[in-house]
């Protein structure tokens, strides 16, 4: 702790504005004990007269001696009651370390604005300590209350006290103007404020690496989900776009091609606002509106209308056919969802095997890739789970959504893979409507 100096006479005058307080305190003090002594004498008076007026006797010397001494015992704590009364009013403010540490509480500094942790800091620490001005000199970055407090190194000869406040490898420096009141800090108020000062620098930092770690955070979000939406959903819709207008481009195509294009992109446009959606809230209700499909059929118009990679090749074993009662948009979503997971799963490279067949009053749907595949524990305990994804940079949202979807249709969606490097089966079931199976 360094003590500011202040020139010889401004020094000569907070010493002699100091000892007339303790004068005029002593003096407010000792009065304080006669008027205690005052009221107990008025009060033994009165009840002596009050005793001689109901029994028309006089109290006698040993009665009143014994309430006296009874009168006594409350003496002290009047005249301390008496004094405390008085400081509160006229003189010195102690500090209150408790209310100190509240005020000072890292926790609510954390929530302020950024802009706003030192000077919120400094105005507590102003309101704690009864001094003003307040500055805190960060290897010259200097913070104030008020704003625009004398600059110490510039000579200005307004703090009493200068403290040094280290936190986060920082020497800090904090400079206290002169109490409000005119006192001059004593013994205690000097380790009360050191107190006080270390536990300052304390919140301080942890308030900053709280903002620092949300700010961490909020960025590790954003680029997890840019990530995703550039590795897989929207950069495969992209690609899926550009593709068509090439084709469109080549000046190639007839009338009934153009059509059929337009109609590409119209799709394409409404998956990637399907992953919008999906991105906004995965946690919204799902609300399909129902309606007996082919699914075979559904299946093979899927395949047909998917963009898929020059490398990949689709084996389709369709061999049943039933109605279901879903929501065409939401299986068409899934299933997507799906394709372009497998296809990333092998590098866009390889053999994708779907299939369909009927199991007792269930269809069940197959969609297997060759590709990286998972452990098993993974897949039992983790792989639909929300922001759980066993891609590098997977969201973790996609195959959450898609059991979700699976669900409100009345199905249900599961996997299967024998471990790393031996693919996986995404497996959907759904409750067979009517049974038109081929005769064969």
């Amino acid at each position: 702790m360094v003590m500011h100096t202040p020139s010889a006479t401004l020094l000569r005058s907070k010493r002699l504005r100091a000892s007339l307080h303790w004068f005029m305190h002593s003096v407010v003090y000792f009065m304080a004990t006669l008027a205690a002594l005052a009221l107990f004498y008025i009060l033994l008076v009165l009840a002596e007269s009050g005793w001689y007026a109901v029994t028309g006797h006089s109290v006698s010397v040993w009665a009143m001696a014994l309430a006296a001494l009874l009168a006594s015992l409350f003496f002290s704590p009047m005249v301390h009651g008496l004094q405390r009364f008085i400081d509160a009013l006229f003189y010195r403010k102690r500090i209150n370390t408790l209310q100190a540490i509240r005020e000072l509480g890292a926790g609510d500094l954390a929530r302020l604005p950024e802009e706003s942790i030192e000077a919120s800091l400094l105005q507590h620490m102003a309101d704690i300590f009864q001094r003003q001005p307040i500055l805190l000199d960060e290897n010259g970055r200097m913070f104030s209350y008020p704003l625009g407090s004398p600059d110490p190194q510039r000579g200005d000869d307004v703090y009493e006290i200068v403290l040094p406040m280290e936190y986060h490898q920082t020497n800090a420096v904090l400079y206290l103007g002169p109490r409000r009141d005119g006192w001059m800090a004593d013994a205690q108020e000097m380790e009360n404020i050191k107190s006080i000062v270390r536990f300052a620098g304390m919140s301080l930092e942890h308030a900053r690496l709280t903002r620092q770690q949300v700010a961490a955070a909020r960025l590790d979000s954003l680029v997890r989900v840019t990530a995703q939406l550039h590795s897989h959903d929207l950069k495969n819709r992209l690609h899926d776009l550009s593709f068509l207008a090439h084709h469109m481009d080549s000046g190639k195509l007839d009338e009934e091609d153009i059509r059929r294009m337009t109609d590409a992109i119209r799709k394409v446009v409404g998956r990637m606002q399907s992953v919008m959606e999906r991105m906004a809230d995965p946690n919204a209700p799902i609300h399909p509106q129902l309606k007996a499909c082919d699914v075979q059929q559904l299946l093979q118009q899927l395949v047909g209308d998917h963009l898929w990679p020059e490398g990949i090749k689709v084996e389709q074993r369709l061999d049943a056919s039933g109605l279901a009662m879903i929501d065409a948009a939401l299986f068409e979503s899934v299933m997507n969802n799906l394709f372009d997971n497998a296809v990333q799963a092998m590098d866009k490279q390889g053999l994708l095997q779907l299939s369909l067949s009927i199991d007792d009053s269930w269809l069940r749907i197959a969609v297997c890739d060759h590709g990286y595949g998972m452990e098993p524990a993974f897949v039992e305990h983790q792989l639909f789970r929300l922001f759980v994804s066993s891609k590098t940079h997977g969201l973790g949202i996609g195959l959450y959504l898609s059991q979700r979807m699976i669900a409100a249709l009345g199905g249900e969606l599961r996997a299967e893979s024998e471990g790393k490097g031996k693919g996986s089966t995404f497996i959907i079931r759904l409750p067979l409507w009517q049974d038109v199976r081929n005769d064969e």
